[in-house]
């Protein structure tokens, strides 16, 4: 059986495999990248090497849209079982009209900023999924709050989890949002831009092996572009206010929550001073790390190790 997961929503994407997984404990789960040697003929052989301990297989091709036109056009012809093997397809382009008959379609697409409603519907969705019990007043705040951004949306409602043991009140949500400490791939992100390299290099070993590669890369490179957008729009400042950060949240598209921790901003409560990064960094300084970035996406798709990585970029870092 193959499923494709189409659509631009990569964090949807990710908890209905998860949803997935647990429905199918038994199976054993593999993911498969697009610079795999030998993941056609992994493919072929499946139904052929099942294990003895397990059910059947769970195969997620990762970074389908990687693939050549002629490895795709080569897994196309493959026939898989309808059970004991399942292939899950990620792609953000459309099925070919001959495969629709052939295979099941999951679309996950994200709902376009000012679609309110659909982004209401998509934190209730999301919270069902990583059992939080939300209510739609909930959902409203939190929209309110951070914004149309599903991975800030994800990392908000996992954080609502934890702090509120999934049944949280509405009276806890500007609290646990506002002051909470952030995702821990977030974490290492801010860790590596306030200059805390010591406390950033303490956190690789975890980062790459709670994520893929793809999305460390990914959340670093998107954080130091939103940096990038407030240096270039955000008139430099020692301290700004709490109307002043709104507008500039309105103003760049940035959730609050970061916006706050990117300009220093310090609630009256909290032992946590922030860094203000518009007083670290030039506009030449950020574009020298996103150039930086980009050289680690290429070493990683190179097969390079990711802890590897990471810890050259913290030198690199220190040395800026």
């Amino acid at each position: 059986m193959v499923v494709y997961l189409t659509g631009n929503s990569r964090l949807k994407k990710e908890l209905y495999i998860k949803d997935y997984l647990n429905k199918y404990t038994n199976y054993q789960y593999i993911k498969i990248f697009s610079n795999d040697e030998g993941k056609l003929e992994e493919l072929k052989n499946a139904s052929k090497s099942l294990g003895l301990f397990s059910d059947g297989k769970i195969y997620d091709l990762v970074d389908f849209d990687e693939w050549s036109k002629s490895e795709k056009e080569e897994f196309y012809k493959i026939e898989f079982p309808d059970e004991n093997v399942i292939v899950l397809v990620r792609t953000e382009k459309a099925i070919q009209k001959d495969l629709k008959d052939k295979v099941i379609v999951q679309n996950f697409d994200k709902p376009k900023d000012w679609e309110d409603e659909k982004w209401l519907q998509f934190i209730m969705d999301s919270a069902k999924l990583i059992d939080v019990e939300i209510s739609q007043e909930i959902a409203h705040e939190l929209l309110e709050i951070v914004g149309p951004d599903e991975d800030t949306i994800i990392s908000e409602l996992e954080k609502i989890k934890i702090y509120s043991l999934g049944k949280p009140h509405i009276e806890d949500i500007e609290d646990i949002t506002y002051k909470r400490t952030v995702s821990k791939l977030d974490e290492f992100a801010y860790l590596l831009s306030e200059g805390r390299l010591d406390d950033a290099k303490n956190l690789i070993f975890e980062v790459s092996n709670e994520y893929e590669p793809v999305f460390v890369l990914y959340a670093l490179s998107r954080h130091f572009i939103e940096l990038l957008n407030l240096i270039a729009t955000v008139e430099r400042k020692h301290k700004y206010s709490w109307p002043q950060i709104k507008e500039i949240s309105k103003q760049t598209d940035i959730p609050i929550p970061r916006v706050t921790r990117f300009l220093g901003f310090k609630f009256k409560d909290s032992k946590f001073s922030p860094i203000n990064h518009l007083e670290k960094y030039t506009l030449k300084k950020v574009k020298n790390v996103l150039e930086y970035l980009y050289s680690m996406d290429r070493q990683i798709k190179l097969g390079a190790d990711v802890k590897v990585v990471l810890a050259n970029f913290i030198t690199y870092l220190k040395n800026l």
